[in-house]
This record gives C-alpha cells, structure tokens and sequence, in this order.
C-alpha cells in the first residue's frame, strides 16, 4: 500500500497538488492521501470540506483520503512540505528567517514520526529547506522539486518558439530555484533531426551570447512591472514572448504571481513527477535541488542538479555538454546559495514573521533578479 502525506495541504499549491495525485491514477484502490493541518482550527476545518469535496470528484477510486490535524500525526511513505510562510510583502530574507524554524520544526518532528520516508519539499527557499532536511533525516531522502519545475518552463519556452511539442525537447536548469537559476543551452536536445528547427535553435544559442542573460532579465523586468502597474497583463505576456527563453523564465513566472499569487498546476506537475518516480521502479530522469557531496561538479552544498529518481531514491546525472562559462555560472549559483543559507540560519528570527508562519500553507515562491541573476538583495515572487 502506498501512503502519501501533504504538509500544508490546505494552500492553493498543496491543494491543487491533493487533486492532481487523485486525477493522476498513481495511487489505487486501498491506497492513502493524508492531508496534514496544522493544529489551528481553520486549518482543520478548511481540509475536512476538501476531503468531502475530493471524495465526491474521486470516491470510485476507492483512495482513503485521510486528514490529520497535527504534523506529529503524519506517518506517509513519501512526505510533501508545501507549509511556509505565504506573504507577498515579505522579502527574501525575511520569508527565509521566518521558514527556517518552521522547518527545523517540521524535520525534526518527521525524523522522530517517520525517518524512513522520503521528502519532496515544494516550500520555499528550496534550498534552505533542502539544506535543513538533509541534516535531520539524511541527505538522499530529500529532494526540492524547484530544478525540475524550472527545466519544464525552459523546455517549454524553446518548444514555444519552435513550434512544437515540449516533449519533443529536453532542457536542463541548475542553480538555485530563483535568482542565482542556470538554464543551460548546451543541455539542450531536440528529439528529430529536422536541419531547420536544428538551425533555429543553434541561432537562438547564439543571439543569447549578444547580451549577458543579467542584463536581459534586467531589461525585461523593467518593461514587465512597468505594464503591470498599468494593468496590461496580456502585453507584459507578450513582451516576455518577445524575448529568448532563458530570460523569459525568470520574468513569467512574476507575471503569473502578479494576478493569481501563485502557480499551483506548474508546481504540482512538477512535484507529481518525482512522485511518478519514487512510486516506480523504473528510474527517471529529473531535476532537482539536493545536499551535494561532489556528486556533481565537485559541489558541497545545495544545488539544482539533473537527477535520476526511483523507488531507492536519486542518484546525481553527469551532464558532459557543460561549457566552461555554464560551469562557471553554476559555481556563482552554489556561492550565492551557500552564502545566503549560512547567513540566514545564523541570524535571530523575526517573531512577527515567526506568528503568522506557524506550519501555514504556502503557494511555492521563487525569485527573479534585479540588476543580477546573483544580487543577494532580490525580492521573493511566487513560483
């Protein structure tokens, strides 16, 4: 019997997540979905109506949808942490103080109640929960969906421009999910021989080494918010079409966030990826953020890395196409990460933030740069 728990459950993403799972077919009959609250009364409520609404969608699957009001309750084979902080006034580093000792709580409760599973965080930073629930319940059961989430809108941004299917393409981004994000164009592999769409593709590669991806995002930004405050979401769309699809993954995703304060399906299929993967015993080949031992690059630290994952875990996949500037790129991405968990698990909490984040669900968040893809001050947007 296969028993998967969503922390946070009753947040736009953990909720859309619960929906996808039970659509997906992945669990079967005598299977369970456990919706986690977390001990306040709302919370409990809010999932005991969306159990109700989830068994009249899906009650012929014959799932135990199950809710649970405290996460020391929580005993699934594969754990999902979609619980943080959700406060689109809050900066980067304020949201990370105030996640971190939600997560210290959480993983250290989960390596007590279930030290065996396996742990999908979804919770942003990414890195930072990864990083926290590595050391509590070992390195190779954790895996932050931010990397896969962010090579699907890479791929799906060539596919856009060339016309055809995001199948057809395979795209790696590494890095941080966010502002210190490596799309890499040497990863990228068209699934035909067709000569023009190769072409195409080759001249995309090299008008984006015109301009630094920094300056491109940078510029895209400025034009982006400044429809927006004009209420012109279609043009600010258009206006990230316009533009190569490297930058354009940075700037969508603020858009989308601008209007609907998340991005719940794209965070779900991501996720419901690794749980395809961890379900099987056929290994995949992912994204994702884990706790480097040199495994890749002769990183030590979190990173988004290309993965393979299946029921016995991930196991770190070679890229050999790397260039030196891409690998560059990735070493400013891992000390930019490095940097910003150190200091943000050094410094005190803010109490104020600490009050309102107690285990709340969350909507997934990334960032997007300012003047650089690495400038540490940049603000938090959803995911």
């Amino acid at each position: 019997m296969s028993s998967i728990s969503i922390i946070g459950a009753s947040g736009a993403v953990g909720s859309t997540l619960a929906t996808h799972i039970l659509r997906s077919g992945l669990l079967q009959q005598g299977d369970r979905l456990q919706l986690v609250a977390r001990g306040a009364g709302s919370s409990s409520s809010k999932l005991l109506s969306m159990r109700v609404d989830l068994l009249d969608a899906f009650d012929d699957q014959g799932i135990n949808i199950e809710v649970v009001a405290n996460i020391d309750d929580v005993d699934g084979d594969i754990v999902i942490v979609c619980a943080g902080v959700a406060s689109k006034n809050t900066d980067r580093r304020d949201w990370g103080r105030a996640n971190r000792d939600m997560h210290e709580s959480i993983a250290e409760t989960c390596s007590k109640r279930v030290p065996d599973s396996f742990f999908i965080i979804v919770s942003n930073p990414v890195e930072l929960a990864v990083r926290i629930f590595s050391e509590k319940l070992g390195r190779k059961r954790v895996i932050g969906m931010g990397a896969e989430q962010d090579s699907l809108r890479f791929s799906r941004a060539i596919a856009r421009d060339l016309g055809i299917s995001r199948h057809d393409i395979s795209a790696s981004v590494l890095g941080e999910h966010g502002q210190a994000m490596v799309p890499l164009w040497s990863s990228v592999e068209l699934s035909t021989n067709d000569e023009c769409l190769l072409a195409r593709l080759e001249a995309m590669r090299i008008q984006s080494k015109a301009t630094s991806l920094a300056q491109r995002v940078a510029d895209l930004k400025t034009d982006v918010l400044d429809l927006l405050q004009n209420g012109l979401v279609n043009e600010a769309y258009e206006a990230t079409r316009k533009e190569l699809p490297d930058a354009r993954i940075f700037v969508q995703p603020f858009i989308t966030w601008s209007t609907i304060h998340s991005t719940p399906n794209a965070t779900a299929n991501a996720t419901l990826r690794f749980l395809t993967a961890l379900l099987s015993k056929k290994q995949q080949q992912l994204h994702g953020q884990v706790l480097l031992a040199g495994e890749f690059a002769g990183i030590h630290g979190v990173c988004g890395v290309p993965i393979n994952v299946d029921s016995d875990g991930w196991r770190v996949r070679q890229l050999d196409s790397l260039t030196a500037e891409e690998r560059s790129s990735i070493s400013r991405a891992v000390s930019s990460i490095e940097k910003y968990v150190t200091e943000t698990r050094s410094t005190h909490s803010d109490l104020s933030l600490l009050q309102m984040a107690e285990a709340s669900p969350m909507n997934a968040i990334s960032t997007i740069p300012t003047e650089s893809i690495f400038d540490e001050s940049a603000n938090l947007c959803m995911a």
